[in-house]
């Protein structure tokens, strides 16, 4: 076996050596590789392959395992010659690879072949290769924040949030009609097909500010001007989605897509009106959220507002470093990483859509509608992935245990960082990991070199 091993790594070393690879063609990152192959390479590999296919061979007249060499020739010469392209390819373009010190991005493209049994064989692929990275131009860079400010007015806007959230709704005894803008109705709405048959009902639906179409588009209109106990009837165009959400229970048919509508008759009848009550923004409201009283919270609330928009302009001032870079280093980029991508961008956005129940077809809609937003992104991504793995490499940007550590604790605060650690580990995404500390680290080593001027 030991002989075997050595026999192997010897013939290996020989056709790395007698196996001609040429670079023919250089255009951006596209490579143009020419492999020349001996003729005793080529009939090896001719001969192992018959050999295989004799066999296994079933042909007429002969038994399994005994169809003569000859005939097996002239029955599979296409399928051999198949095989023969593939083994070559396989066994010599490892080779070819080393002794021109080409980087392919993926499997390269078979261009052309001249390919016969006792003949030095030749192949012609096309390889994408990565591009020469040279970062410059990284410090001292200009960049703008935003001063944050937190006004009253910001504080106020968002307590009247948070009072909207404890809203509450009465019956407004006073109120008998003619409905208007601004109103909050209770109504019952049953929708039937053209054959009268009914198709869902709602018992009671509130409808909150009469005239903004919180519900559906177009259908306050039609219910302007009814008074308490009044029916109407008319034709309105249902999205298909909120017609199979309100159906029957134990409807088994799953929803359409919400770009597609039903034609249905609607009727509905005003059940009453209903008064908005609001909690009073007071000390006994504050004591809600757990402050003594209401200026405790005003503060806390603007403690919150300020942490949330100082995290938001490191993130902007973070996003401006990179496009810096990317502006100040241009770069080609390889086209097959860009459409994986590209792809894989879509992928995740395709699972964010099915979250929120979007069918098939209105997931591919909106894909095609933001295709140029996804084409940009992946280029900016690709773009700043080379520049960044670059800069960490001339920078010799590295990682001490105490910053892994405290980054398992505050990206996983409810586990042990030794447990995370090996789960990372286990799940293949601990380089992933490391990797993204490494970014974080020189995006604040950047960020310290930078210029930075605060504006209002």
């Amino acid at each position: 076996l030991k002989k075997k091993k050595e026999s192997l790594r010897c013939l290996l070393k020989t056709r790395e050596i007698f196996m001609e690879s040429v670079i023919k063609e250089s255009k951006g990152l596209k490579r143009q590789l020419e492999l020349k192959i001996q003729a005793k390479d080529v009939d090896h590999s001719f001969s192992k392959n018959y050999q295989k296919l004799q066999k296994k061979a079933k042909l007429p007249g002969f038994r399994q395992g005994k169809v003569p060499l000859n005939t097996i020739k002239q029955n599979y010469k296409d399928q051999v010659l198949k095989e023969v392209l593939d083994d070559l390819f396989q066994s010599h373009y490892p080779s070819a690879l080393k002794q021109t010190a080409l980087n392919p991005v993926s499997s390269p493209s078979l261009l052309n072949f001249d390919l016969q049994e006792g003949k030095s064989a030749m192949m012609l692929l096309e390889i994408e290769v990565h591009p020469e990275v040279k970062v410059e131009n990284y410090l001292g860079l200009e960049l703008e924040k935003k001063k944050v400010l937190v006004t009253n007015e910001q504080v106020d806007q968002t307590l009247e949030k948070i009072q909207a959230s404890y809203k509450s709704f009465e019956e407004d005894l006073n109120s008998k009609g003619p409905s208007k803008k601004g109103d909050c109705l209770s109504l019952s709405l049953s929708a039937f097909d053209l054959k009268n048959n009914l198709v869902f009902e709602i018992k009671e639906q509130l409808i909150e500010d009469l005239g903004k179409d919180l519900i559906l588009k177009g259908l306050d209109e039609k219910l302007l001007g009814l008074k308490k106990g009044e029916e109407k009837e008319f034709q309105f165009s249902f999205p298909s989605l909120f017609v199979e959400h309100y159906k029957k229970t134990g409807s088994t048919q799953t929803p359409a897509s919400q770009t597609e509508t039903q034609n249905l008759t609607a009727k509905v009848r005003l059940l009453g009106f209903k008064a908005k009550k609001l909690p009073a923004i007071d000390d006994e409201f504050a004591k809600k959220f757990k402050v003594k009283d209401l200026k405790e919270l005003k503060d806390k609330v603007k403690e919150d507002l300020k942490k949330n928009l100082e995290q938001k302009e490191k993130e902007n001032l973070e996003n401006s470093l990179l496009e810096k870079l990317v502006e100040k280093n241009p770069l080609e980029l390889p086209q097959a990483l860009l459409e994986d991508q590209k792809e894989r961008l879509k992928e995740n956005t395709k699972k964010n859509l099915s979250a929120y129940k979007l069918s098939p077809t209105d997931q591919e809609l909106y894909l095609k509608k933001h295709e140029k937003e996804f084409q940009k992104e992946a280029q900016f991504s690709l773009h700043i992935s080379y520049l960044v793995e670059k800069l960490i490499q001339d920078l010799k940007i590295s990682l001490i245990p105490e910053d892994i550590e405290k980054s398992l604790k505050e990206s996983f605060p409810n586990k042990p960082p030794k447990e995370m650690e090996e789960s990372l580990k286990k799940s293949h995404h601990w380089n992933q990991f490391l990797f993204h500390l490494k970014r974080k680290k020189l995006i604040s080593h950047l960020l310290e070199k930078a210029v930075i001027k605060e504006i209002e």
